[in-house]
């Protein structure tokens, strides 16, 4: 062949194979065969503008990784271009982003789906500056999405969240937030709607400083279209959140948790706000309890009809210190510590304040057999229940430690509670501490270890009506009981003084409708003294009162929570708060 003739097949090679590669990354001719839109649509759907190009690359183009730069300035052109008073509608695709998308006031960002409702969008977060997927501003909503954190290495990591809602810094310190917060902007009307999260190291959702917020599914039989999963601390978390409504959510597979101590601290779906660290706070002469004033608990938190399993180390759902909370008609499977109501802990736990108000708790299922498969959650025998309910106020109202803090008006009813293996005398299927006004009503408690129902410290003026007590069984060291009476002053005073009121059916009163199988001591009053407990039946007096011996260091070796800590603060020093 003559030399030229090889030169211009060399070339010729080249200007095709250069075309080719042009065309593949910037032309029309791509390896997906279809088209890939975003459009834009008014609040009424109707169709604004479509756009298969961002900036002059076709978005069928844009399918691997190192596209993750193009997709966000895609997205973010749409969100601009809705003005916000629109909906901008994701393609079905793969969508890489290099960092978080700003979803502006007034926007809702939705996926495409198929005929059968299943989000055909993926975002995968592939950044690591600023690890947060989606942020959400106040009149904003998503939906339909799938969001994939890509996590591989099962870390906590608190900043790795899929969708966060705040105007607070995350990059400051909660003692540089004191003086911000009282004046920060609260985000609002917020909207987040058959959604599936996955992979993050941290948080599913992330609230604080929000109002009106609405978290559901659209499926309210299985809970399949709202998913959240494989979460190293918490499916869905507020901080200082009112009016936040939760509805028809699977949140599953909660793991590590953050290290506290000896526990690794891991949430469902939990409702609470920022912690003072006193050390922090005296250091920088600030005083800690009107530091702590500035930065409110959540308040009206509706959390209904959702399914919370697979969480080994901690707790379902949570509040600390919420103000009328609600958790009803949801579904506990596999959790240690299913649902949880508390105040915060200071001082590594010497300490406690804030004591939640007005909780609801009513025809939630803990463990119930047919659950698993109705839910499609895989019994794990390697997971252990220790506690039912667990109810608690806290030693103080608040820092100034002036008064008691009880939790006042609490309902606890028509729940149903299966197979708790306590092994503390602490525990149970349901169990309350510090409170004022509670009603314990019409549940059924199956197969629970040494309490159906327990009594810690301080619980004042409670009712315990209808509800029906079955196998409880006791282990080497504490005996069994329907109802166990374990701390002191549980009567009807007012406060923890030294004197006890009439025994009169206004004080505390066990009813002679509660019920009982194969639970060994029906009625059990341990050594707490300044008990008194009513009821029609002799069976339950002053003259049941019965030895109880407590091994102490069974609780020094044990991951303690709060309450427990303050029960053995006031039971096994002899200690009373306040003094007569």
């Amino acid at each position: 062949m003559h030399p030229i003739y090889s030169k211009v097949g060399i070339v010729s090679l080249f200007m095709i194979l250069f075309f080719s590669l042009y065309t593949t990354a910037y032309g029309e001719t791509c390896e997906t065969k279809e088209d890939i839109y975003i459009q834009i649509l008014d609040n009424d759907r109707n169709i604004l503008s479509s756009s298969k190009e961002s900036r002059g690359k076709p978005l069928k183009c844009f399918n691997t990784t190192s596209d993750a730069g193009n997709w966000r300035i895609a997205i973010h052109d749409a969100i601009a271009a809705a003005k916000g008073t629109g909906i901008v509608v994701l393609p079905s695709a793969d969508i890489h982003i290099s960092a978080f998308i700003d979803l502006k006031s007034g926007v809702t960002l939705e996926g495409t789906v198929a005929a059968d409702g299943t989000p055909l969008t993926t975002i995968h977060n592939v950044h690591t500056g600023d690890p947060v997927t989606l942020k959400m501003q106040s009149h904003t909503g998503v939906k339909k999405i799938i969001f994939n954190g890509r996590r591989t290495d099962k870390l906590y990591n608190a900043k790795h969240r899929a969708i966060q809602a705040t105007a607070i810094d995350q990059t400051k310190t909660t003692t540089d937030l004191v003086d911000i917060y009282p004046t920060a902007k609260r985000l609002e009307n917020i909207t987040i709607e058959d959604v599936h999260i996955k992979g993050f190291n941290g948080f599913g959702i992330y609230l604080e400083h929000v109002d009106n917020v609405t978290i559901k599914g659209s499926d309210i039989l299985y809970k399949k279209n709202m998913v959240i999963s494989d979460i190293g601390y918490a499916g869905i978390a507020g901080y200082s959140a009112n009016n936040v409504d939760i509805r028809n959510v699977t949140v599953k597979d909660l793991w590590p948790g953050e290290t506290v101590g000896s526990a690794k601290q891991s949430y469902g779906i939990a409702f609470s706000h920022r912690k003072v660290n006193p050390a922090d706070i005296e250091g920088k002469g600030l005083d800690v309890a009107a530091s702590q004033a500035v930065l409110p608990p959540s308040n009206t938190i509706m959390v209904y009809g959702n399914v919370v399993a697979n969480n080994p180390t901690w707790e379902g759902i949570d509040t600390h210190s919420g103000q009328n909370v609600s958790f009803i008609n949801n579904i506990i499977l596999n959790t240690r510590f299913p649902i949880i109501v508390g105040g915060l802990d200071y001082d590594s736990g010497k300490l406690s304040a804030y004591p939640p108000k007005n909780i609801t708790i009513s025809n939630n299922r803990i463990s119930r057999e047919s659950d698993y498969t109705t839910y499609g959650i895989d019994p794990n025998n390697n997971i252990i229940t220790e506690r039912g309910i667990a109810v608690n106020g806290t030693q103080f109202r608040d820092l100034d430690k002036n008064m008691m803090g009880f939790l006042e008006n609490l309902e606890i009813k028509d729940n149903y509670i299966n197979n708790v293996k306590a092994s503390l005398d602490t525990r149970g299927g349901i169990g309350i501490h510090v409170t004022k006004n509670a009603t314990i009503e019409s549940n059924k408690i199956e197969n629970s270890n040494i309490n159906g129902i327990v009594f810690m410290s301080s619980n004042k003026q409670t009712k315990i009506i209808g509800n029906e007590i079955n196998n409880v069984s006791p282990n080497a060291t504490f005996p069994e009981a329907g109802i166990g009476v374990r701390g002191s002053h549980n009567n009807g005073n007012d406060s923890n003084d030294y004197t006890t009121k009439p025994l009169t059916m206004g004080n505390t009163l066990i009813d002679t409708s509660n019920t009982y199988k194969n639970v060994g001591i029906e009625f059990f009053m341990g050594k707490g003294g300044y008990n008194l407990l009513s009821s029609a039946s002799s069976r339950i007096s002053p003259a049941s009162l019965l030895s109880d011996f407590t091994d102490w260091s069974l609780y020094e070796t044990t991951d303690l929570m709060q309450d427990e800590r303050d029960f053995l603060l006031w039971e096994r020093d002899g200690q009373e708060f306040p003094p007569s």
